[in-house]
């Protein structure tokens, strides 16, 4: 077989191959589930992806704390100056007599603690600060997706969004899509009314960019898309009262701690004072349209 035949033969495979994985690469393409991050194991909206949503929250406040430059100053030992009063502090009682596992778990408490201070006596920097930041919102990110219905991560990331502080200024227009996501989402959960907590924050942030889009010379909302998420909202109550109210026939509320049990009380009552303030707000809107329409 001649050279020149042979690099023709090759060349035409090649161009079969490339022919076929373009054909064949076109659907997966195609298909959210592959998108980037993968869902590997498919943890992502999964039992397992709520715990590891739930341990990604210290990790994130820490970073978010001293990006924001909101860090634990560091502690210095500083000299008296010439001619000050010295107050001498008694000493501390010395403590008794710990059994091996308390003392091992005071030595741990101490390393975590150590591992998070700030011992650097200079501030953050400026490429810091934005690096932390940056980690701090990728983290948001990835707990979203492990469990969008975790009520934390959700605000937090929505605030991360609307207020500037983001690090990819180009997503701050999706916090309209994070929130209608959200709520899809949860209201899709069953059997846990903690989901429908979650989807009435995301409703109440629907509202609160609803309100500030009214300040805009064309407003792209008006009061009736105002009264349909406002009672979503009330869907999303209702459906988290009579959801915790199996949770007391079924003694399911005894399964959590009593720290996750008042924040959800907390937020119940929070998003109750935030829907009740929206109605009147709309309310206000309608009549200053009323108003309009009749001096014209």
């Amino acid at each position: 077989m001649s050279r020149i035949s042979s690099t023709a033969i090759t060349t035409g495979l090649i161009g079969l191959g490339v022919l076929a994985w373009a054909l064949a690469g076109r659907p997966l393409l195609n298909n959210p589930d592959l998108d980037t991050p993968l869902n590997v194991f498919g943890i992502n909206r999964s039992p397992y992806g709520e715990v590891f949503a739930m341990a990604l929250q210290g990790p994130i406040q820490t970073e978010f704390n001293i990006g924001m430059g909101m860090g634990a100053a560091p502690s210095h030992r500083q000299e008296p100056a010439p001619g000050s009063l010295i107050l001498v502090k008694p000493e501390p009682p010395k403590p008794a007599n710990l059994s091996p596992p308390d003392r091992l778990r005071k030595m741990i408490a101490a390393m975590e603690q150590g591992s998070e201070e700030r011992t650097n006596p200079r501030p953050a920097s400026k490429d810091l600060k934005f690096f932390l930041r940056r980690q701090a919102e990728d983290k948001l990110r990835f707990a979203y997706q492990l469990d969008p219905s975790h009520y934390a991560n959700y605000n937090s990331l929505h605030f991360f969004l609307i207020e500037g502080i983001t690090t990819r200024p180009e997503l701050k227009h999706t916090a309209g899509t994070l929130a209608e996501d959200t709520i899809q989402y949860c209201l899709q959960q069953e059997g846990d009314p903690r989901p429908a907590l979650t989807a009435a924050a995301a409703c109440t942030n629907m509202l609160h960019l609803m309100f500030t889009d009214r300040r805009n010379e064309n407003p792209q909302f008006n009061t009736t898309d105002m009264h349909r998420y406002l009672d979503t909202l009330d869907q999303c109550l209702a459906r988290y009262d009579t959801i915790a109210k199996q949770w007391d026939e079924s003694k399911s509320w005894h399964l959590i701690s009593p720290q996750r049990i008042e924040e959800c009380q907390a937020h119940y009552s929070f998003i109750g004072k935030i829907r009740d303030a929206a109605e009147k707000t709309i309310v206000r809107f309608e009549k200053e349209s009323q108003h309009r329409q009749a001096a014209n």
